[in-house]
């Protein structure tokens, strides 16, 4: 059975591997935590209720059935695999131009992106987890969970402040991280913007940050389950030598 050199007795060169190995292992638990949250938004039932809740119906003039069902079809275009196109003319009116489907394959794309980087996490931390048990470094598992927590805190937090000192220049700065100056702007009575207006943003945002929040809780209390479970397999094992 391996042991784990204790940290007074460790050299710098273990220690500043450690500290790499945690950092980056943080790193990974909050990309997944944070890629979860995002693509947990594209779900169906996420569209329709926060189309229903920020009253687009409403502030659109657009009845709430032709809402759902233009708003599923933008949420199809962008997530799923099989989608219909989207229809150039809405009661007599221009709807979707090529400008503004170009721009939804652009979005299509990044979701495709964070889709596949959430995955890789996903499968690097399979298999770092099962080498942590396997190798009795339980430790470094939990610090490595206990830093990500703190990670995604952080930049829920950072999101907020930015957000709330001007949810413009972060919406627009935002956007220039994935996208085209000039491809992602539209007038203010198209379709498109009518359909996930600023609020239809605001609330996603804040439920984003609210998933985010809760993954890091989830993340500190598995740390501590598995510190429980590392305790009480040391009991066994220490009675069964008696």
């Amino acid at each position: 059975m391996s042991a784990t050199v204790p940290e007074h007795q460790a050299t710098p060169a273990s220690r500043a591997a450690a500290f790499a190995e945690t950092g980056l292992a943080a790193v990974l638990w909050a990309a997944l935590v944070i890629g979860s949250a995002v693509l947990a938004l594209t779900f169906p039932v996420y569209t329709s209720a926060a189309s229903q809740a920020v009253g687009v119906s409403q502030t659109a003039g657009i009845p709430g059935a032709d809402v759902l069902r233009l708003s599923g079809q933008v949420r199809a275009l962008v997530v799923d695999d099989e989608f219909d196109p989207l229809p150039s003319t809405f009661q007599g009116l221009p709807a979707f131009d090529a400008a503004a489907v170009s721009h939804l394959m652009d979005v299509r794309g990044v979701l495709g992106a964070a889709r596949l980087a959430t995955g890789i996490a996903a499968l690097l931390l399979a298999s770092y987890t099962g080498l942590c048990v396997m190798k009795g470094r339980v430790d470094r598992l939990r610090a490595g969970m206990r830093v990500a927590a703190l990670l995604c805190a952080v930049f829920v937090v950072l999101a907020v402040v930015a957000a709330f000192t001007d949810f413009s220049s972060f919406f627009a700065w935002f956007h220039g991280l994935f996208f085209k100056s000039g491809t992602w702007t539209f007038p203010a009575g198209s379709l498109l913007i009518r359909l996930f207006p600023v609020r239809f943003w605001e609330l996603s945002g804040g439920a984003w940050g609210a998933l985010v929040l809760l993954g890091a809780g989830a993340l500190l209390l598995a740390s501590r389950l598995t510190r429980a479970a590392q305790a009480r397999l040391f009991a066994s094992r220490m009675a069964n030598n008696v």
